[in-house]
């Protein structure tokens, strides 16, 4: 029997990720470099705002994102004093996903949409900041998303809802649907698979021995009716 060869059929997505990220690192702006290697000296000192509208890293973030990826909230606040946050940059998005409350405290400040979500060329599209921060349990930035204004019934590409991402059921999803139920969403709202949160809760209760997602529901929508098909 000849030899089996076996062929990555992802090799030529990986062959287009490594070109993309060495020709990037090559040709984007000493801001970046500055950035990632901790020199908030130099890196305050080149963001102009022209660099800060205009520069692009190897995947297309502009220096305030790239600040908020790197956790470095001094720079955050210098960029967005010097006009460097804008709409579409994604900003918000970023730092709710990494739970970094103090960085989603300044762009609400700054009147940051907090609706916005990542650019349309990723993964997970229309995941709005609330999302992320509830599909990661950031229990902090969900309070201040929504306090700030933050749409609890907004739907991302495959019919996600905030809510939705609570049903696993765990005790960190549970405080996180108490929280998002006092601003009254919409549980009938149906995913890509065609169900909303009332059947998840029905069914995490009667298949896996979990209630507490039906008790939140009816303390906060007694008129409920969980046997609706």
């Amino acid at each position: 029997m000849p030899p089996v060869t076996l062929k990555d059929p992802y090799r030529w997505s990986k062959l287009k990720y490594q070109i993309r990220e060495k020709f990037g690192r090559y040709t984007r702006h000493r801001i970046f470099s500055a950035i990632e290697l901790g020199d908030d000296d130099k890196a305050v000192s080149l963001a102009t705002q022209r660099v800060l509208l205009r520069a692009r890293n190897e995947w297309g973030s502009s220096p305030l994102v790239a600040a908020i990826v790197a956790q470095r909230p001094r720079l955050v606040h210098e960029y967005i004093q010097s006009g460097g946050m804008f709409a579409g940059d994604g900003a918000i998005a970023h730092a709710s996903m990494r739970g970094n409350l103090a960085i989603v405290e300044m762009l609400l400040a700054a009147k940051k949409d907090p609706n916005e979500p990542l650019p349309r060329d990723t993964n997970n599209d229309g995941y709005t900041p609330l999302m992320w921060a509830t599909n990661r349990k950031f229990i902090s930035v969900i309070k201040a998303l929504l306090a700030g204004g933050a749409d609890v019934d907004a739907v991302a590409d495959d019919g996600s809802t905030a809510v939705m991402l609570t049903a696993a059921a765990q005790p960190i999803d549970v405080e996180a649907l108490d929280i998002l139920c006092s601003y009254k969403p919409d549980i009938t709202k149906k995913d890509w698979r065609g169900r909303n949160l009332i059947r998840e809760a029905r069914d995490r209760e009667k298949n896996s021995g979990k209630p507490e997602l039906r008790r939140i529901l009816e303390r906060h929508f007694p008129n409920t009716d969980f046997d609706a098909p």
